[in-house]
């Protein structure tokens, strides 16, 4: 149960991390980069909450 919420927590985490615009730190132009990332780290932030609150009621794999 606690193994859940801490993978839980680093996905959290990451998608945080993931959703910063790249382009700012390497350089890269254009929009479409910013875009994408952002997507992704949503997706991975809103997964890591989903898994939190739902930790206790997913089943084992």
């Amino acid at each position: 149960m606690v193994g859940k919420k801490v993978a839980s927590i680093c996905i959290i985490i990451i998608g945080i991390i993931v959703a910063i615009p790249f382009n700012y730190m390497y350089g890269i132009n254009g929009i479409e980069v910013d875009i994408v990332w952002t997507i992704v780290g949503i997706a991975m932030t809103a997964s890591g909450f989903y898994l939190l609150k739902n930790s206790a009621r997913l089943k084992p794999i």
